[in-house]
């Protein structure tokens, strides 16, 4: 048998490694030669241990924060936490003895007889609170949010811890708080909360797109009501404006204004399939395969971009999009994938019931997006019952169809919020043309006929004005185009005023007309529109008798409850109104001719066109005997103090035309009125009136006036002629004190 020596081992085995691996080796061979395991294994496994704590003392750190020892491999992770938890600590400690101390009146306690305070009431052999008196449990009752100072710093630490807060997400909540003494805080619960981050997360900005890349915005319109012919088939066609233009420009016919870029087709029904919901899935499957091939092209760029070398020749980094889709009721539904009017939730923006339409205003539902419909689609097609996979989509009325516009990029293009408010179908046509309009006639003729033979003597003693069709008589008009219900809608309460809710929806008209916004006009038509709200409540409750089955529920009423969202993210509803897409239905009809017509307007003069000069005389009149009668109407004016006397030598020339420049309170831009002052332009008499600066004596611009069917004499200013004189009378009634 071997004999080691085993400190002379030890010493080997910390040196080196090597050397106790072989000397446990061979004390292994000496224990199954010699038949002495007990001995031998004792003997290795105290050396082994030692060789254990040897090695491990030698390669651990220590952690200079905590004290505590670790093996490499994970010593830095816990150094830079424990630095971390560290320093935090430290902050903490520092916030906490910068709170002074509470200063809460205690009495005097009682422990055994003897009288102590705060500062003893520890029994120090045992360390722990002893005997307290009744009166702490009172003061508990009192202040249990001791020792901070006061409840709401409590709360607002419980809720940092219940929710674990980090250091940095602390501090902000802390400041907050303290702002919300200064400022107002108008969220009340959890729906307005994500109603607000929905409606902020619909806004489009420049970050969804790389910082050096270029928006493309496209503007695009279809409407079925106005069919083409192809041979034996029909079809409407789809116009793209280029929404990065200027508005005069995209809006026009020439160069930059709108192009035709395909056609739809129109399906036909079937009788043996009309009105089941898998035909009108058909249908609109059909509309979105078609409409697939006209955005094939701006696909792939609305995800990753396309260089383009542009006019100055400067290569750019383009990004497509849909910012707007201009159409009526019938194709948003389609294109939104919507039901339409009869089903549960007829709203494309919204998830409104059908039967709370009515009211427009307060609006807090859900607004839909494209990934929750897709969501929905998913979820729907999951089943296998078809009964449940139709139950799930019409909870949001949705059709079982994909939508051709989430393939653009979803971060940039949303059918649901570039559907667009549309003055023209939803105002004029349905609110004014379908609804007010007839009921007006019928209230006037319920008053008998001298009433409504007064009505159209009202309308006929209205002034001519440009750009603003002239009636000579109403109440027999049924059915009319929507440019000339705008002209009735802005003048018919003047010469009646028997609907009082009539004159609200003018101004509601009157701001979301109007070509630039500010936060003020915005502020100005919500509060308008809320009012409309209220007073359309009343008038359908006081109209129940005339009309019990009348139903106010329908979904263009609702859409103004959109209205100003759509302003403030999309611009002035010149941007998105389908008039200038359907004046190009005309010219479609007569393509060959247009074609070779040259592409200039020939409607009337351009009134945007800058001069130097604010008034132009013209159609010089000489006339016989004028300073006779010049002298005697000068004289009659009471503010005539001296007599004037005019002599025939003094050369005097009479014009009746009068074009004024002034600065529009719209856009602030040079503006233009042609007056007139004569006994036949047209063949009728024409007298226009102005506004005069009386401090210097000069004419401001046109007016407007209609003479007061009350009170003879007297006149009311037509402030719904143009939005620059709508904005103006209202100022002058604030600085007369006029309004709040």
């Amino acid at each position: 048998m071997a004999v080691i020596d085993s400190d002379a081992f030890l010493q080997c085995l910390v040196q080196d490694r090597l050397v106790y691996l072989n000397a446990i080796t061979h004390l292994q061979a000496d224990r199954v030669l010699n038949n002495e395991p007990s001995m031998y294994c004792m003997v290795i496994m105290y050396l082994w241990t030692r060789f254990s704590l040897t090695h491990c003392n030698r390669i651990q750190k220590v952690c200079d924060t905590c004290g505590r020892s670790f093996k490499p491999k994970g010593f830095d992770h816990h150094q830079r936490a424990c630095e971390q938890r560290a320093r935090e600590s430290e902050e903490d400690g520092e916030l906490w003895a910068s709170i002074p101390p509470v200063q809460v009146a205690v009495p005097a306690l009682t422990v055994q007889g003897q009288a102590w305070n705060q500062d003893h009431g520890y029994d120090h052999d045992n360390d722990y609170i002893s005997h307290y008196n009744t009166d702490i449990d009172m003061l508990s009752d009192r202040h249990p949010w001791l020792p901070f100072r006061c409840q709401l710093d409590f709360e607002v630490a419980e809720l940092a811890h219940e929710t674990t807060l980090t250091h940095e997400q602390m501090m902000c909540l802390i400041q907050l708080v303290q702002s919300g003494r200064t400022e107002d805080f108008t969220l009340k619960n959890y729906a307005d909360v994500r109603n607000t981050w929905e409606a902020a997360s619909h806004r489009l900005t420049p970050s969804q797109i790389p910082p050096e890349a270029k928006p493309l915005a496209f503007i695009l319109y279809a409407d079925k009501s106005e069919l083409s012919s192809f041979g034996r088939e029909k079809g409407y066609p789809i116009i793209a404006r280029l929404a990065n233009l200027p508005v005069a420009i995209r809006n026009g016919n020439g160069v930059g204004g709108g192009r035709v870029v395909g056609w739809l087709p129109l399906v036909k029904d079937d009788l043996k399939h009309k009105g089941t919901q898998q035909f009108a899935n058909f249908k609109v499957a059909v509309w979105h395969a078609a409409f697939k091939t006209v955005l094939a092209s701006i696909i792939p760029p609305s995800k990753h971009g396309h260089w383009a070398n542009c006019w100055d020749d400067v290569v750019r980094l383009f990004y497509t999009l849909v910012l707007i889709l201009s159409a009526d009721y019938e194709e948003r539904s389609v294109m939104s994938l919507t039901r339409g009017m009869m089903s549960n939730f007829p709203c494309q923006i919204c998830l409104i019931p059908e039967d709370k339409l009515s009211s427009v205003m307060p609006h807090n539902y859900t607004l839909r997006t494209c990934q929750a419909t897709n969501d929905l689609l998913i979820k729907a097609r999951a089943e296998r019952c078809k009964g449940q996979w139709e139950a799930i989509l019409k909870k949001q009325s949705i059709h079982d169809v994909d939508n051709t516009f989430h393939e653009m990029n979803c971060k940039t293009t949303d059918v649901h919020r570039a559907l667009c408010y549309d003055r023209l179908h939803i105002v004029l046509r349905s609110l004014f043309g379908d609804h007010m309009w007839p009921e007006l006639q019928v209230l006037i003729g319920l008053l008998g006929h001298d009433f409504a033979v007064k009505v159209d003597q009202n309308f006929d003693a209205l002034p001519r004005w440009c750009n603003i069709n002239h009636f000579d008589a109403v109440m027999a008009i049924t059915f009319t185009d929507g440019s000339k219900y705008k002209d009735i809608f802005k003048a018919y309460v003047l010469p009646n005023q028997l609907i009082v809710f009539a004159a609200h929806d003018i101004l509601l008209n009157t701001d979301e007309s109007l070509e630039v916004h500010t936060m003020k006009t915005i502020a100005a038509g919500r509060e308008a529109l809320q009012s409309f709200s209220e007073l359309v409540n009343k008038y359908i409750h006081k109209s129940e008798a005339l009309w019990p089955d009348k139903n106010w529920s329908f979904p263009k009423i609702h859409l103004a409850a959109h209205l100003f969202d759509d302003i403030e993210a999309k611009g002035a509803t010149c941007n998105y109104n389908t008039k200038p897409n359907e004046k190009c239905h005309d010219e479609l009809a007569a393509y060959d001719a247009w074609m070779d017509e040259d592409e200039v307007d020939k409607t009337g003069l351009d009134t945007n066109i800058t001069s130097n000069f604010h008034i132009r005389f013209g159609s010089k009149k000489l006339k016989k005997r004028f300073c006779t009668e010049l002298n005697a109407f000068l004289n009659a004016l009471p503010t005539v103090l001296q007599q004037v006397n005019m002599l025939p030598s003094d050369k005097i020339i009479e014009f009746q035309f009068l074009k004024v420049n002034y600065e529009s309170l719209v856009d602030f831009c040079q503006a233009m009125d042609y007056l007139h002052c004569s006994p036949r332009f047209h063949n009728l008499p024409q007298y226009d009136c102005v506004i005069v600066n009386t401090v210097t004596e000069s004419i401001i611009q046109g007016v407007a006036l209609a003479p007061d069917p009350t009170i003879p004499g007297d006149f009311l200013v037509m402030d719904t002629i143009d939005s620059d004189i709508f904005l103006r009378m209202k100022q002058m009634h604030l600085a007369a004190g006029h309004l709040d």
